[in-house]
């Protein structure tokens, strides 16, 4: 394998989705999806995604992945073969409610994840036993006025943009993002962080960019990411996570 700047070899790899490696038609090409199932054939790889449970598990699926992959924005860890969430870090009612109700004022929409199940309308949500709670803002300006006000010492909100350019709110509980969601992967897989190389193109992506020893940036992500990063590729419509992983995992 082929080190990186830094000197490390990647022994895991962690990828996110929109603007990564998933594009507006929600079809990777075949150049990454050969990359990221060659890469899995070597090291633990898994997705990283603000995206919902179901969603995450069918793009792992897609791609060949049977280890533990990251829903949520770093709230479930979750098994793609059986659906069944093996880490799951909620909310308290109280807080979920608060959450739901102000998103419901300012939001285009608000969306859940409930119970393991995506609630597209917060009037379904039964449980309250929910893990995000996004919500959809007209610009990105206003997604980062309004996770500032969201954000506490209980609630954590992100700002992230979709691969066909909506803006959203994610919302977890404190102390739960994708950082945490790469570091309980890690420990799962038994690797070091350190040794875990993360791909990602956006704000939500940089807790686990801070956290994994290998963060390799997309081109025109935010400056935020890009001065945490080790390496730089190209962006989507150029396939810069095949590059990234067939340069420092494939070694070709």
């Amino acid at each position: 394998m082929t080190k990186l700047p830094n000197g490390r070899v990647p022994k895991a790899l962690l990828i996110d989705l929109d603007g990564t490696v998933l594009p507006s038609s929600n079809q990777p090409t075949d150049a990454v999806m050969s990359a990221i199932r060659a890469a899995s054939e070597l090291i633990p790889v898994a997705i990283a995604s603000g995206r919902v449970q179901d969603d995450v598990c069918h793009y792992a699926r897609l791609f060949g992945l049977s280890t533990l992959q990251i829903a949520d924005n770093g709230a479930t860890l979750i098994d793609p073969l059986t659906s069944r969430a093996v880490i799951r870090r909620t909310f308290s009612k109280a807080d979920a409610m608060h959450t739901v109700s102000i998103l419901e004022k300012v939001a285009k929409r608000t969306l859940v994840c409930d119970a393991g199940n995506f609630i597209p309308l917060s009037k379904d949500i039964k449980d309250w036993d929910i893990t995000v709670v996004m919500g959809e803002l007209s610009s990105q300006s206003e997604a980062m006025i309004w996770a500032e006000k969201l954000r506490s010492n209980t609630v954590e909100a992100s700002v992230s943009i979709d691969n066909v350019d909506k803006w959203y709110i994610d919302c977890t509980p404190a102390g739960v993002d994708k950082g945490f969601g790469a570091s309980q992967f890690a420990e799962r897989v038994g690797v070091e962080l350190d040794d875990l190389m993360v791909i990602g193109d956006g704000w939500n992506d940089v807790p686990m960019f801070k956290v994994a020893g290998i963060p390799i940036a997309m081109s025109g992500a935010p400056d935020e990411l890009l001065q945490l990063a080790v390496a730089v590729v190209p962006d989507i419509d150029n396939d810069g996570a095949a590059q990234a992983i067939k340069q420092y995992v494939l070694n070709s």
